[in-house]
């Protein structure tokens, strides 16, 4: 009975040791790479022909976890789990925040990676911003900021534009002749935004829309707005 017993502890503990060290099982022949549903599912293929390859040469699981995060950037973890039918690679991506000029997307790593990285249903729950060619080496720094200053559903209302640190373009959706500026140091958006949809219903009961004119609200100054025909 000892004798079983010890022979149970010593299978237990080997096995343990496999998974916390990260060692391989002798020959993997079965693997299920599984992801949290960001990644499209091209890019999330080519993960998973990488798994079987790395798998298939018999790496341990610190060696496979190594060669992913380098060959695949949008990859932010990966836990790889030994079990006795299958090998299971759970992969984490990067969160999106936001997509830019409809062609690159941001995450909260303050990363850029191309559109086609991540999965239509996670593309459309993001906001789209154009951003000038000016400010396209400072999109981490100023995107940063401003998505922190502006209320998080702004792009049910608004389009954004982020011309500079001293331009920021917030085009109504549903009255698309009114614009509102403001810049990235203003940290009263929820307010001002408030103020400015006031401006516009001044405007519209005026019914000043429709012919043909833009209205701007250009909220840069310190203690008031000012609405002007462009």
């Amino acid at each position: 009975m000892k004798k079983v017993l010890l022979i149970s502890a010593i299978l237990l503990l080997t096995f343990v040791g496999l998974r916390r060290n990260s060692a391989p099982f002798i020959s993997v022949k079965e693997y299920r790479c599984i992801q949290t549903g960001l990644l499209s599912d091209d890019y999330f293929s080519s993960i998973s022909t990488a798994v079987g390859e790395l798998l298939g040469s018999n790496c341990s699981a610190h060696v496979v976890i190594d060669n992913l995060k380098k060959q695949f950037p949008a990859v932010s973890k990966v836990v790889v789990s030994y079990r006795p039918v299958a090998v299971h690679v759970m992969v984490y991506a990067h969160k999106p925040v936001c997509s830019i000029n409809n062609s690159l997307v941001l995450t909260t790593g303050d990363e850029l990676f191309a559109k086609n990285v991540f999965s239509e249903r996670v593309l459309v729950a993001i906001p789209d911003i154009a951003v000038a060619q000016e400010s396209m080496t400072k999109i981490p720094l100023l995107l940063s900021s401003l998505l922190h200053a502006l209320p998080s559903n702004f792009n049910e209302t608004y389009d954004l534009e982020l011309i500079n640190e001293h331009c920021v373009r917030l085009i109504d959706k549903q009255e698309r002749h009114f614009t509102i500026v403001s810049s990235i140091a203003q940290k009263t958006m929820p307010q001002l935004l408030a103020q400015c949809e006031l401006v516009k219903k001044n405007i519209g009961e005026r019914k000043d829309f429709g012919k043909g004119i833009t209205w701007i609200a250009d909220t840069r100054f310190a203690d008031y707005i000012v609405a002007y025909k462009a």
